[in-house]
């Protein structure tokens, strides 16, 4: 009797917190910006920080004071307390890379975004260190009914794919490399200078199946240049548009979207304008401000979309003349957590 008791007991202390977690953010009048620091015995600063189920990832550079295309630093796993849990080569520094990221519940990394087939490694906790695993899917989202891809072919075009779960049919758009939120059914994509809508992907571009496997990885840029994908709106609804479409590798405008989050039901951005950045939401096509962060950080161009729906944050950095501090982003319901990486740099 004992026994059944206790696991009665478990079972539903067990189903309470399960319901907690899946319980509403409260719809508060403000958001509310707090900030703490996470200080480490080690040497360099953060780049490309991710957090993912509670704990911290991020490369740490070594600043140098003579150029050099290969820079010293050191991989790096620990919490929330500064407890080093695991420290490895550095990976993940480069102009052209994405830095590392959430797939498949992995730390992964890949070496070259633009090519589908490009070596990727994952993180091996048992191991400690990165190894080499198949070539990553460019997954961007994923829930029930699709999976959500995102290729950029740099000037010969992009493409953010749909391919549905149970026909195994693709449908693409030309949008280039957005994050996805999804609010009451419809998706969200989000670039650095808009915000589309689509209601159903299945009415977007139709392609042919087992297309974004077989067709691109065997043809490549011949994709683009005989416009089988990426050349299509159909099925796009724009909700909000800045302007011109800024790559990662191009020059940026000096106002974009560096981030964005849902919040009761709601699309809210976070926008860089020089050196401000803020919240705002979407009234009517246009921005309408919200809160603007005082501690004047900005949220850099690396790796924001890439399992956006996984990354428990998005990191930034602090430019106080001769200073220079990063950290990580985060947010929970309407309160927005600036968490400071201090290094012994």
């Amino acid at each position: 009797m004992y026994k059944t008791l206790l696991y009665l007991f478990l079972f539903f202390t067990l189903l309470s917190c399960k319901e907690e977690k899946e319980l509403p953010c409260k719809e508060e009048k403000e958001f509310a910006i707090k900030s703490d620091t996470i200080e480490l015995d080690i040497k360099g600063r953060s780049i490309y920080p991710l957090k993912y189920k509670g704990i911290y990832y991020s490369d740490f550079i070594e600043v140098k004071d003579e150029p050099t295309f290969i820079p010293k630093g050191t991989f790096c796993v620990f919490n929330k307390k500064g407890k080093i849990l695991s420290k490895a080569k550095l990976i993940g520094y480069d102009s052209w890379d994405t830095g590392i990221y959430v797939q498949n519940d992995s730390i992964v990394f890949k070496e070259n975004p633009l090519m589908p087939d490009a070596v990727s490694y994952y993180w091996d906790k048992g191991e400690e260190d990165w190894l080499k695993t198949k070539v990553t899917d460019d997954g961007v989202f994923e829930d029930d009914n699709f999976h959500v891809y995102a290729l950029d072919y740099g000037e010969w075009g992009a493409a953010t794919i749909f391919k549905d779960k149970k026909t195994g049919i693709e449908y693409d758009a030309n949008i280039l490399l957005p994050r996805v939120y999804k609010i009451n059914g419809a998706y969200y994509l989000v670039t650095y200078t808009q915000v589309v809508k689509v209601t159903d992907p299945r009415k977007l571009n139709k392609v042919k199946e087992g297309f974004y496997y077989n067709k691109i990885k065997n043809d490549g840029l011949k994709v683009f240049d005989n416009g089988e994908l990426g050349r299509s709106l159909q099925g796009v609804e724009t909700v909000f548009k800045l302007g011109e479409e800024a790559y990662y590798y191009r020059d940026f405008p000096e106002e974009y979207i560096a981030h964005a989050f849902v919040y009761n039901d709601e699309l809210f951005l976070i926008m860089v304008k020089g050196n401000i950045m803020y919240i705002a939401r979407i009234n009517n096509g246009a921005l309408e401000k919200v809160k603007e962060f005082k501690e004047g950080i900005v949220i850099g161009h690396n790796n924001p979309y890439r399992n956006a729906y996984l990354n428990e944050g998005v990191g930034f950095y602090l430019e106080e003349g001769k200073s220079f501090k990063t950290g990580l982003l985060e947010i929970k319901c309407n309160t927005i957590y600036l968490h400071y990486i201090k290094t012994k740099e």
